[in-house]
């Protein structure tokens, strides 16, 4: 019995002690980076073989066979181990091959070029400098398969079957000067020009890749599979954001020597894919991991630091940095090929950021400012008045009263706007300002100074709203004095802040559905049957003379002076034909964002084409 107690008292021990040594064993993340440039290394294998350079493939197996040898005995870990399955699987493919007689297949087969694993590499790399979507010099795109098809001014850039007879080989081989291609940087060696005449050759084949795919979407789904790029995904509790933070300051100190272009080290930075996939030293960067040769070079702990040659990070980038890293090095954008420069953010950007965060008071301190600014600068010499309504800021070169009556005016209106397009409260963030200028030459000067146009001879006012109610006001003519034939200051009000109501989520509406809703709102069919008569004549002897009905919705097609007619005769058949709550519900669309022709589809079930044609008929009734 105590014989048995010892036995399996030892048995526990050494079982317990192999448990241990299997817990401890772990990759560490110097390992790791080696694992993964090894397997950068294998991936070109396949090339060197298909190019006929196998001893330089072999030595390159050879090698990574060793190195893995000396990895699984340094960390006490097993070949089955799951790092190492993917490179152990490459390794022996390439193996096989070696041990297959070379006699037994013809040379044609045994050599065969592809595409996408033996030049498009090299065209990415040496060609898409000049000839790609924002450079295409001579006429020539390569970066679509379209563009290798089409060629560019010289003709066709290849002859299937025939290398001797194409254009691109003739390009490549031609004298440093006389023609040669590339123009910069190193010449293609005489093997990588040999494999694109072998592709030539042997059909120029681009497997089953359709002509609208680019050289980079083949090449990224490639290296997906084969360098196991990881793009860590953001868990929602990151403080520091990869295209808020990092992007910026990284396109300004590291893209210049680090692009698609200028790969200095092998390394692009151009997108968050380029970055995580590496340079020839294999990955810079292991998620969360400040042991990363990203950190370390870019922070100052090894030399050479980067950025050479220029600024440095400040002590704030090297901050979001260091988060950036403890965090995961997560991306946060939508797709990771996308170039980082379009996350850099502009004056105007940050600027509306901080129009966003305001308080509705501190909008309202905003608005009286900038108005009083305003008026100031348009009539320098006259009286200024403000007066405050509940919805509005009323302000102008007239008497305090007469701000009262016209803001009482648009207190009644804004009731009604609601009613109709189902609006509540404040639409807008401070307030929206009405500037009542006493007459013409004020107008004027408002247009000159503040807008920067001079306005036309019809216009009696306008109005603007901008996307964060920076701006946000309608500007009025007091016409009641003036020989304005029908218009009154009321009708001009009615107008212009129904224009300003239809803009108050910053959408940029089509000026017909401005003016003319603005119109219809303004004018009564009992009281103003002269105007509405003169905007119908005018609107029947100018629609007919575009060349195609649709061009009615484009607000180009017709000039400031005559845009009024128009939107209100076309505003008024959307809402004969239908009635006002479809409009309403159409004009919804639009400030929803909805394209005009699908907003029309959903609406009235009409393309542009039918509408247009039914108002034109009804011009003519």
């Amino acid at each position: 019995m105590h014989r048995l107690w010892i036995s399996t008292f030892l048995f526990a021990v050494i079982l317990s002690l192999s448990f241990a040594k299997t817990a401890n064993a772990e990759l560490t993340t110097a390992q790791r980076r080696e694992i993964a440039s090894l397997k950068k290394k294998v991936s070109r294998v396949g090339a060197l073989i298909r190019s006929k350079r196998l001893d330089d493939a072999k030595e390159i197996v050879e090698e990574a066979e060793k190195a893995i040898d000396e990895i699984v005995k340094a960390a006490e870990i097993e070949r089955t181990d799951r790092a190492l399955k993917s490179i152990l699987a490459d390794i022996k493919r390439h193996q096989e091959s070696f041990s297959k007689p070379t006699g037994s297949k013809p040379s044609s087969v045994a050599s065969k070029v592809h595409f996408l694993d033996d030049v498009a590499p090299l065209i990415d790399s040496k060609c898409l400098g000049c000839h790609g979507a924002t450079n295409p010099r001579a006429g020539l795109r390569l970066d679509t398969l379209a563009g290798w098809r089409r060629g560019g001014r010289s003709g066709p850039l290849l002859q299937r079957g025939n290398a001797g007879r194409s254009t691109i080989i003739a390009r490549l081989i031609a004298p440093a000067g006389q023609g040669r291609m590339p123009q910069r940087g190193e010449p293609l060696s005489r093997e990588e020009i040999a494999l694109i005449g072998n592709w030539i050759n042997q059909g120029a084949n681009v497997g089953n890749s359709g002509p609208n795919l680019t050289l980079s979407d083949l090449i990224y789904e490639r290296e997906k599979k084969t360098l196991m790029v990881e793009i860590p995904k953001p868990k929602g509790t990151e403080t520091v954001s990869f295209t808020r933070d990092m992007a910026p300051w990284m396109t300004n100190l590291c893209l210049n020597c680090h692009n698609s272009r200028n790969k200095s080290g092998g390394l692009s930075v151009e997108t968050f894919y380029d970055l995580m996939k590496g340079g020839e030293s294999g990955e810079v960067i292991l998620p969360g991991d400040m042991d990363s040769r990203f950190f370390r070079l870019v922070g100052g702990l090894e030399l050479p630091r980067m950025p050479q040659g220029q600024a440095r990070i400040t002590r704030q980038n090297y901050e979001d940095m260091k988060t950036w890293f403890r965090e995961g090095n997560t991306f946060d954008g939508s797709d990771p090929r996308t170039n980082i420069r379009t996350y850099v953010r502009s004056a105007a950007d940050i600027a509306a950021d901080e129009f966003r965060k305001k308080t509705n008071e501190e909008m309202l301190v905003h608005r009286r400012e900038s108005s009083l600014s305003q008026l100031k600068k348009a009539v320098p010499n006259d009286s200024q008045t403000s007066v405050d309504t509940e919805h509005f800021l009323m302000v102008g070169n007239v008497n305090e009263a007469r701000l009262q009556e016209v803001g009482g005016w648009a207190e009644e209106k804004l009731g009604e706007l609601h009613k109709l397009f189902g609006g509540t409260g404040q639409p807008w963030r401070g307030k929206l300002a009405i500037f009542v200028l006493k007459d013409r030459f004020s107008y004027d000067e408002f247009n000159e100074v503040v807008e920067q146009r001079r306005a036309d001879s019809k216009m009696m006012g306008h109005s603007k709203v901008t996307t964060n109610h920076e701006d946000a006001y309608a500007v009025l003519q007091d016409v009641d004095n003036a020989d304005a034939s029908e218009l009154t200051t009321q009708k001009n009000l009615f107008e212009h802040l129904t224009g300003a109501y239809l803009q108050q989520n910053g959408a940029t509406l089509p000026s017909w559905v401005v003016s003319g809703t603005g119109l219809i709102m303004a004018i009564d069919a009992r009281n103003d049957p002269k105007r509405i008569a003169e905007m119908k004549q005018l609107a029947a002897s100018i629609v007919p003379t575009i060349q195609r009905p649709e061009d009615v919705f484009d607000g180009g097609t017709f000039s400031p002076g005559t845009i009024g007619a128009v939107g209100y005769t076309l505003v008024r058949y959307l809402i004969d034909s239908q009635g006002t709550p479809k409009y309403a519900q159409f004009v919804k669309e639009l400030q929803q964002g909805q394209p005009l022709e699908q907003a029309l589809q959903r609406v009235y079930g009409s393309s542009p084409q039918q509408v247009a044609r039914g108002y034109a008929t009804s011009l003519n009734r």
